[in-house]
């Protein structure tokens, strides 16, 4: 059910775009803990700083105890621009796993190769979530050399859980995109879908603690699963983590369904 030679053509197609997102999220690391160090030596300033912010602006960015490492961490790198990262990727890879050789023109020939329908699209969904998994372990190993040259006490295995938490959240996104792809067979609609989608959960779930109605679906929300789960606070959620791999397989089963039916074009 595993086409090696597919899986390292499509890596080695996108290796450009493995490194520059991978770049992207160091880069962000290495700015946000380069920060740091102004915010902790003069922690009692920025205490007195983020306290006058508006109650709704620090429920919308969960924003606790701001200078601690945790808590700046949390802030700057599980709130906004690096979860978004994760989900763009997501969408982005997830969009292309079963349209990109049917827009390139090329379906007869990926798919004239001696394997299935089910092969091909396990073989493409593996080099996708490898991709998923390299961005993640970037942004671990970024986060842990810079946290020990800063002499920062959170341990390794927080950073960790918190890489492995944005992973599941671009793989989550990545099941929505492949299923979307599967069905439509257009790259674009896939994205745009499952990117609207993607901002529709996390407006929600930014939103949640000032709207009664919209907190009763935050048990519910993959953005709560993942980076709401406070991963470097809280450690790993058992019960979060269960559920948003359950949720991304049920997408995945649905994309072969999908992509077995639909009558490919070259």
């Amino acid at each position: 059910m595993f086409h090696k030679p597919l899986f390292i053509k499509s890596i080695r197609d996108h290796a450009r775009g493995v490194f520059g997102w991978s770049l992207g999220i160091v880069a962000i690391v290495v700015i946000q803990l380069s920060v740091y160090p102004t915010i902790r030596d003069s922690s009692a300033g920025w205490s007195s700083v983020t306290e006058s912010f508006p109650e709704a602006f620090k429920e919308i960015f969960r924003m606790t105890d701001y200078t601690s490492e945790a808590g700046y961490l949390a802030t700057e790198l599980l709130t906004f621009v690096v979860p978004f990262i994760f989900i763009g990727m997501g969408c982005s890879w997830g969009a292309r796993v079963a349209t990109e050789d049917e827009e390139k023109g090329a379906a007869d020939i990926a798919l004239g190769l001696p394997i299935s329908r089910a092969s091909y699209l396990i073989t493409r969904m593996a080099s996708a979530l490898a991709i998923l998994v390299a961005a993640g372990t970037s942004f671990f190993v970024s986060l842990a050399i810079g946290a020990r040259l800063l002499d920062m006490s959170i341990s390794l295995a927080r950073f960790a859980i918190a890489a492995l938490c944005l992973t599941l959240l671009a793989i989550i996104m990545l099941g929505i995109a492949t299923a979307l792809g599967a069905l439509t067979g257009r790259r674009s609609v896939a994205l745009g879908v499952s990117m609207a989608i993607a901002i529709a959960l996390f407006i929600t779930y930014s939103l949640a603690p000032l709207v009664d109605l919209l907190d009763a679906t935050t048990p519910f929300n993959p953005m709560q699963w993942t980076i709401g789960s406070q991963p470097l606070t809280q450690g790993l959620s058992v019960g979060y983590t269960a559920s948003i791999v359950a949720v991304s397989l049920v997408f995945f089963a649905s994309s072969f369904q999908l992509f077995e039916r639909r009558d490919i074009g070259s």
